[in-house]
């Protein structure tokens, strides 16, 4: 392996994971001057291979960090302006993706596509290239089309929570620069088509042909998912039923299709080197073109989506390596295509797909290097079990969890997928495009599999257990001392040895403390980052307690599902004494039904008519409770003589650990502030406080913050949201009192920590999680 790749990869990663980018006028001479002094410094170690070895990596470190850093800027440079967020603007250019559709309960048909811009008015608002919009109008947009739209934009923005998916790492990865939609009240215009994007059209042709086709919609969104990489018809269920088995990469083109398709590229070549071909040289070549082709062709299928670029890129640098007579070994060609898929896009190892994909090659080179000569049966069975063994340490570290039965699933679906739904789905759009006759029994060829197997997974997933989630506490020296047992494991060696092998696999593997124990004594108070919407988590000992769930679909896609749930079953808080839920709107309670039905709710309390029928009671003032040894609870408002209505009616929570006391009013506004102000007085003093109807005018008023007294206000709002939370006013008026001003979409989710023994202290997630790019 070339030792200067080694360190330019490592330059590539480290430099995506930066806090901050150093300034080009540092970077450019550091390079310069390491790279020019490299040479006189080799020669004084003519004889020390690795010391001359550690210097190249040195140097290629440092041009690695050039590129990244380089990149960096670029990226930077390319965002909106800040003072251009939530500005009218007019955007001219091409659709440059296939469109996603989504339906979106009470507005209509939303369709999300990747926006190549030629130019923005005004002009001083022109830096970026790529913007991805939504569209909720009736016409259906055509990838290559040209449109001036109305828009409003914003930064590439995302929730950044413990244990949560940040999704600004896949807008910075995918090259947006900025995101919005388009305005229907003002009038867009179309400008015609262009060459770009032919398949992209091709890609909606098909994706279209698969929706006429009357398939169940779970049968169609699979189809969809494994020919043309569009995952938009792919709900919430049907993720978590191929999550529970382990299988949910097969809804992704990655490197397992594209090798599929690349296999049944070279048999194709073959076949035709031996019928045509007579020269020895062009014989041998003729199988890998074959193959590199049908790779390329597939990815174009796939939009040249990240997984299947990757993959691509292996695929070309071990074809490129053979036919340039460098038989150098696998791990070389790993590290070459790792280099090569940094090069094209630096930021790809900031994502999970990136680890796993080139890990799970290595471990699956490691395993072969060592795998003895059994039976075919037993080789097959041995390598799904060992990879699936290999997934629990990746996933405790990227998805706090993975399937028990991962190796079972994988046994059988891959080939399933690979060998029958694939070729038959890429032979039924070759056949459709093609206008050939049998292109239908082509797709039915396709989805009778999937039929069969889908209904059967769905009834095994409903019993549960397939499924483990392990703790999201899970240091690095733990999954590393994970990959090092795995590893070992397959080297023939002592009982001894392989006893060593397994003791080092048990970290990773540890159970979660009861019900999300934490420390006697403590309380731990979690804002998530939730948008423009509330959810708020209390913990102390066994004890947790979660006032609202955030916003999105209660039948969809929701903050609870997205955000709170993994951070409560990787933690294992798996029973809440309370949840309340302070009013039915939907950025309070879209996530309920999904909290109830996943973990164990011993007492629920709601405020106003919820929206669906709970099993619970209404919040009533004056009750209050408390956890031994831990906080305080109780109700302020609403009183049970006095009907409120929507934000009035809201659950206003006081939570007393100590001498500290955190204020939680949901959306009350002035009106029921001054209520309470008359009511209780000097009883709402508080040092904490979430601000009211996410600092919205109506709320925080001057007698509420007066009687209040906060130190600290912490706003949950949205970036950019558009009801302008919080309104300005507001903001000045918390300065105004010397409050200090904590927003959620500013700072991510805070961890309040009280202790009986000191002051209480904060931890804001984005500062902990810091990246130049977010």
């Amino acid at each position: 392996m070339q030792s200067w790749m080694i360190g330019m990869v490592l330059g590539l990663v480290l430099t995506g994971y930066a806090p901050a980018l150093p300034p080009w006028s540092l970077v450019i001479p550091v390079v310069l001057w390491v790279t020019a002094l490299a040479p006189r410094v080799c020669l004084r170690w003519p004889s020390r291979s690795v010391s001359r070895g550690l210097l190249r990596v040195f140097v290629g470190f440092s041009w690695g960090v050039l590129v990244g850093v380089s990149h960096g800027h670029f990226l930077l440079d390319d965002r909106l302006p800040t003072y251009c967020v939530g500005q009218s603007l007019e955007v001219e250019g091409q659709v440059a993706s296939l469109p996603s559709q989504r339906a979106v309960p009470g507005i209509g048909i939303r369709q999300t596509f990747r926006f190549r811009v030629n130019s923005i008015a005004p002009a001083e608002c022109a830096a970026p290239r790529y913007v991805l919009l939504n569209y909720y109008g009736a016409r259906r947009m055509v990838p290559g089309d040209f449109w001036r739209f109305p828009v409003r934009l914003k930064k590439p923005w995302g929730l950044s929570n413990p244990g949560g998916y940040n999704g600004q790492a896949w807008l910075v990865q995918a090259g947006i620069h900025a995101t919005g939609s388009v305005r229907l009240s003002r009038p867009h215009e179309y400008l015609g088509r262009g060459v770009s994007g032919t398949h992209h059209r091709l890609r909606q042709r098909i994706a279209t042909r698969i929706e006429a086709l009357g398939l169940k919609p779970d049968i169609a969104a699979v189809l969809r998912a494994v020919t043309v990489a569009d995952k938009s018809a792919i709900d919430e269920p049907l993720w978590s039923l191929f999550q529970q088995f382990g299988i949910n990469h097969l809804l992704v083109i990655s490197g397992l299709h594209v090798g599929l398709v690349a296999g049944m590229g070279y048999l194709f070549g073959a076949t035709l080197a031996r019928l045509f071909v007579r020269s020895r040289y062009s014989g041998a070549c003729v199988p890998g073109l074959c193959a590199l082709l049908a790779a390329f062709l597939f990815a174009a299928l796939a939009g040249f989506s990240l997984p299947a670029v990757r993959a691509l890129c292996m695929l070309a640098c071990v074809l490129t390596a053979v036919w340039s007579g460098r038989l150098t070994i696998a791990w070389s060609h790993l590290l070459l295509a790792a280099l090569v898929v940094l090069l094209l896009n630096p930021l790809a190892a900031i994502g999970s797909g990136f680890w796993l994909s080139f890990g799970s090659v290595a471990g699956l080179l490691w395993y072969l290097c060592w795998r003895r000569s059994v039976g075919r049966a037993r080789a097959v069975v041995g390598t799904h079990a060992y990879m699936a063994l290999l997934m629990l340490p990746f996933g405790a570290f990227f998805f706090q969890g993975a399937s028990l039965v991962g190796a079972l699933g994988n046994l059988i679906m891959i080939p399933l997928v690979g060998w029958i739904v694939v070729p038959a789905a890429l032979a039924a759009s070759a056949s459709y495009l093609l206008e050939l006759p049998f292109e239908t029994v082509l797709w039915r060829c396709a989805a009778w599999p999937l039929e069969q197997i889908l209904p059967l997974g769905a009834m095994l997933a409903d019993r549960g257990g397939s499924w483990i989630y392990l703790s999201r506490n899970t240091a690095l020296p733990a999954i590393v001392l994970a990959l090092c047992g795995i590893g070992l494991l397959v080297v023939p060696a002592a009982g001894w040895f392989r006893m060593l092998s397994v003791l080092l696999f048990l970290p990773v593997l540890l159970p979660n403390k009861p019900n999300g124990q934490t420390p006697l004594q403590k309380t731990e108070v979690t804002v998530f980052d939730v948008g423009q919407g509330t959810a708020v988590l209390v913990r102390a000992g066994s004890h947790a307690l979660l006032y609202d769930t955030g916003g999105g679909q209660r039948e969809g896609p929701n903050i609870a599902t997205r955000v709170i749930l993994p951070l409560l079953q990787s933690e294992g808080v798996n029973v809440l004494d309370t949840l309340i839920v302070s009013h039915p709107d939907l950025d309070h309670s879209a996530g309920q039904q999904a909290v109830i039905a996943t973990v164990s709710v011993q007492r629920l309390r709601y405020g106003g008519v919820p929206a669906q029928t709970l099993p619970g009671l209404p919040c009533v003032a004056g009750e209050a409770w408390q956890w031994p040894g831990g906080p305080t609870f109780q109700f302020l408002s609403p009183a049970v003589a006095i009907p409120l209505k929507r934000n009035n009616a809201s659950c206003v929570l006081m939570v007393r650990v100590g001498g500290s006391r955190l204020l939680l009013p949901g959306d009350i506004e002035s009106v029921q502030e001054r209520a309470l102000v008359e009511y209780w007085g000097r009883g709402l003093d508080a040092d904490w406080l979430l601000a009211g109807h996410h600092g919205s005018q109506t709320s925080s008023s001057w007698p509420w913050l007066k009687f209040s007294s906060p130190s600290t206000v912490i706003v949950s709002s949205g970036y950019a949201n558009r009801f302008g939370h919080p309104h300005e006013d507001i903001v000045m008026r918390y300065r105004a009192l010397d409050i200090q001003v904590l927003e959620t979409w500013r700072a991510g989710a805070l961890r309040l920590d009280f202790s009986p023994t000191q002051a209480p202290t904060f931890t804001l997630w984005r500062d902990k999680k810091r990246r130049y790019w977010l």
